[in-house]
């Protein structure tokens, strides 16, 4: 199976992997689907394909932001988890000063999780009708093959996440003696 190895990759091995691998592609995928409505809001258009491109757009930047969360908090999180593993850090020891929410990080990845899955359900909703491989351009067509991408890039992602990156952190945070306090 593809993912069998990731089982056996440490916590900051994994993360750099989810960062260069996945968040960084959706990355530039969503740069890419922004630069093809553009082109499309110049085209003539009719009300539903200006409907579709709003549609896309928005569901682009709620995703935009998500990875951007997950690349701003959550992987400067996992390296500074990985490295109170690394030096063998207890937090039942600390005086207060290496607290950083442990617990917080995990329910924080379940919440934003919960909540880009209602983002992914209305990006499976969202589409041109069939019959625009007729009625509309080449551009369109581009958008809506661009966007099922994005939807299976974003649904591996969660099942990266929540397979193997939450169970790692849990992992780490036990080993140091911080998660479930």
């Amino acid at each position: 199976m593809k993912y069998d190895g990731f089982s056996g990759i440490e916590l900051k091995t994994f993360a750099q992997t989810l960062q260069t691998e996945h968040y960084d592609s959706i990355e530039q995928l969503c740069a890419d689907i922004k630069k093809q409505a553009k082109k499309i809001n110049g085209l003539e258009q009719s009300e539903t394909s200006t409907q579709y491109v709003s549609k896309c757009e928005k569901i682009v930047s709620d995703i935009e932001n998500h990875v951007s969360g997950r690349k701003g908090i959550y992987i400067p999180y996992v390296d500074k988890l990985s490295d109170k593993v690394k030096d063998n850090h207890d937090c039942t020891n600390c005086s207060g000063t290496c607290r950083v929410n442990h617990d917080m990080h995990i329910m924080e990845l379940h919440a934003t999780n919960e909540s880009m899955k209602k983002v992914l359900s209305r990006l499976q909703m969202i589409s041109l009708p069939l019959y625009s491989e007729t009625m509309f351009p080449d551009e369109y067509r581009r958008l809506r093959s661009n966007m099922t991408l994005l939807e299976t890039s974003i649904a591996e992602l969660f099942f990266l996440e929540n397979n193997y990156l939450i169970p790692k952190i849990a992992d780490a945070q036990k080993s140091i003696n911080a998660g479930g306090k």
